[in-house]
């Protein structure tokens, strides 16, 4: 799909009807990597903006609600959303032949001075990009960049330079009234689709429509919101395919470790006679004189009850000694087995809570664990940033999406005296709660539990209990998995997990 000029100037009017006149609340960025604007207030819906700079094509649209990553912002979308919470949006405009929208906000300080900021969405295919303006000078941007050549600048701080309109590929159809009616909002678009997919939209109908799978939307907004959610979908097609394939691994190796176990078991009945080989060797000894050489069963006189297997090749002596020997390894095996047993039951544990992990993976997680599997070392060069929730009091939490996110929260950024969280005997994330160097709140305590419960197995419960101790008392399992650790000191907390559902605490 291809957007131009005319496509983007009807989102315009669209957004400036819908949104014109209300109040940014919350600034941010999604899982999926959009900017995202959530406008709403007292007594009103709230309605997403979100924005695909960076995508092919770049892409804005609506949505109901806007649910805001975890993850940490880049700085500059920190910045813009110091500035832009809690501002009116006065109007939405389209630079005429181009495909760049332009959001003024403005507001009044308290001395009623009125400050007016733009936000400029490039929406253009390689040369995507936002930046927010104040009076014309650049205050944050997506990408920032110095002149090469012919080209031009975005830093802090400078005049904000346009792109140029020679990069833009202008509408070839020649303008009427009724295309300009259809670029100011008027009547529905006309969505064409090849394969099921949106191919291309149209303000009017296209003179030759014979795809069945063409069909009439009443706004270019729902058509970009469709063609995000199959941009999405397509970016996550390759790891949707890994996915069946880990688990199918995982799920093999989970029988091959309950065979083991039941081998085990099976062994350590046949280790439960050992006393009984102690027994025959003492009583060959004891019986010695009567043991006739050659015989193949021996029965004490007066033990009638009591009869031992003897190997008619050995002497009496010899016969007693193998049995001694036998005992002895027993004994011997009877540890070994225990530390095989550990063993394969932390394996167990350990693909239990891989299984989970690649349930809830997105595509960048099912990579990592991917590589972890096959022993790929770590690149730090992909190391995700660390999603964490700013709580009212100025303390944080942090989440652990990921095996190595899980790893990383608890041994490189939790501090010896910061809490430490877990679903109880269940696969769940790693949850860090640092409380800015004082002792931790009851409402925090409870609110990092419920993101504990939350992004867990046990998630759907109406009640779950999270165990949560100081990271010191947290160590690593040995040959452990990333992230599998043995934890003491623990206190419990009983929490419903729906409540950071309803907080909007969670992804």
């Amino acid at each position: 799909m291809v957007t131009d000029h005319l496509l983007i100037r009807r989102a315009a009017a669209e957004l400036d009807r819908i949104l014109a006149h209300t109040r940014v609340r919350d600034v941010g960025a999604d899982d999926a990597g959009a900017v995202v604007l959530v406008f709403g207030g007292r007594g009103e819906a709230d309605r997403a903006l979100k924005v695909l700079p960076f995508a092919s094509p770049p892409l804005v649209w609506l949505e109901a609600e806007g649910t805001l990553s975890l993850a940490p912002e880049p700085a500059w979308l920190r910045a813009a959303g110091r500035v832009l919470r809690g501002m009116q949006l006065a109007s939405v405009e389209a630079r005429p032949g181009d495909r760049l929208l332009r959001l003024v906000f403005q507001a009044r300080s308290r001395f009623g001075v009125p400050d007016r900021y733009t936000l400029v969405l490039e929406l253009v295919p390689r040369f995507g990009n936002v930046v927010l303006l104040k009076d014309g000078t650049v205050l944050a941007a997506a990408k920032t960049f110095s002149p090469t050549g012919a080209g031009r600048r975005i830093e802090i701080g400078r005049p904000y330079e346009e792109p140029p309109l020679g990069i833009q590929k202008t509408s070839r159809v020649a303008a009427t009234p009724e295309l300009e009616r259809a670029a100011e909002g008027v009547g529905p678009v006309h969505v064409a689709r090849r394969g099921g997919q949106i191919a291309a939209v149209h303000l009017l109908p296209p003179a030759a429509s014979g795809d069945r799978g063409s069909s009439t939307s009443p706004s270019v907004l729902d058509a970009f919101a469709e063609a995000a959610r199959e941009l999405r979908h397509r970016g996550g097609a390759q790891g949707d395919r890994r996915r069946p394939s880990l688990v199918r691994a995982l799920q093999a190796r989970r029988v091959s470790v309950a065979s083991q176990l039941a081998a085990l078991d099976a062994r350590e009945r046949e280790l439960e006679r050992r006393d009984e080989l102690r027994r025959s060797g003492e009583t060959i000894y004891a019986y010695l004189s009567q043991i006739t050489p050659g015989t193949s069963r021996f029965v004490p006189a007066d033990e009638p009850g009591l009869a031992v297997a003897l190997d008619p090749v050995l002497s009496p002596k010899e016969n007693a000694a193998r049995y001694f020997e036998r005992y002895r390894k027993a004994v011997a095996s009877v540890a070994h087995l225990e530390k095989r047993r550990a063993a394969l039951r932390q394996e167990a544990a350990e693909l239990e809570q891989l299984l989970w992990e690649v349930e809830r993976a997105d595509a960048a997680a099912l990579e990592e664990i991917s590589d972890d599997l096959r022993g790929k070392p770590a690149s730090l060069a992909k190391r995700r940033r660390i999603a964490a929730v700013e709580l009212p009091s100025g303390g944080r939490v942090y989440v652990g999406r990921s095996p190595r996110q899980n790893a990383e929260i608890t041994f490189r950024i939790a501090k010896p005296n910061d809490l430490w969280f877990h679903a109880r005997n269940v696969p769940g994330a790693h949850v860090v709660l640092q409380a800015a160097g004082r002792r931790a709140s009851s409402d925090e305590i409870a609110t990092a539990a419920q993101l504990a419960a939350y992004h867990s197995r046990a998630k759907g419960s109406a009640a779950v209990d999270v165990d949560y101790t100081a990271r010191k008392h947290v160590r690593k399992q040995r040959d452990g998995a990333a992230g599998m650790v043995w934890y003491t000191n623990a206190k419990t907390i009983r929490v419903n997990p729906a409540q950071a559902r309803e907080a909007r605490l969670f992804k």
